[in-house]
């Protein structure tokens, strides 16, 4: 009766593990949480156990989901893009029937960041930061000429009004002369 009641006892625990561990996802490429620094063109997620047709694979940007051709081989499903994925962050969403019939779903995020389209992102920003010095400089000059212009409207208001100065004094001083002259 011992031996019955073990052999039923280790059925409930064992069995459904083994079920399991026949269909759990073993390795992906890209892994969970990789950094892709080369182009991608295609996705693997690799099972323990055979795969049913039942099984899907969804690749998802922002929500989004990209175009994706999905193959299953066995142990593997294999999804395969057009064109390779541009730099941002990605998650595949995953479910597979397995063959004890369990669905098991997951999720695989990781991040496309290519070597060239960081340069390239950097020239950009370079060229962008060197425009704004170029319009930050031209602003500065145009200020700069401003107060320029504003000196020199000083300048010249200030010399006018030197000149209006000496111009009563020589007249004062011809009107006075003229006026006393007569009298002599």
């Amino acid at each position: 009766m011992k031996k019955l009641f073990f052999l039923i006892i280790c059925t409930l625990f064992i069995v459904p593990t083994i079920a399991n561990a026949h269909t759990a996802l073993t390795s992906s490429n890209p892994a969970d949480g990789q950094v892709v620094t080369k182009e991608l063109t295609e996705l693997v997620l690799t099972y323990a156990g055979e795969i049913e047709s039942l099984s899907t694979m969804k690749l998802l940007k922002d929500e989004q989901e990209v175009p994706l051709n999905v193959e299953l081989q066995e142990k593997q499903m294999i999804g395969t893009l057009s064109t390779p994925l541009e730099n941002g962050s990605y998650v595949i969403v995953w479910s597979i029937a397995g063959e004890d019939g369990h669905l098991i779903t997951g999720e695989i995020p990781f991040t496309v960041q290519l070597e060239q389209m960081v340069e390239q992102e950097h020239l950009n920003e370079t060229k962008e930061s060197i425009t704004t010095d170029k319009e930050d400089s031209k602003a500065e000059n145009q200020e700069k000429s401003g107060q320029t212009n504003d000196q020199n409207n000083k300048q010249s208001s200030e010399s006018i009004k030197v000149i209006i100065s000496v111009l009563v004094v020589i007249v004062l001083g011809i009107g006075t002369f003229l006026l006393f002259g007569r009298k002599k």
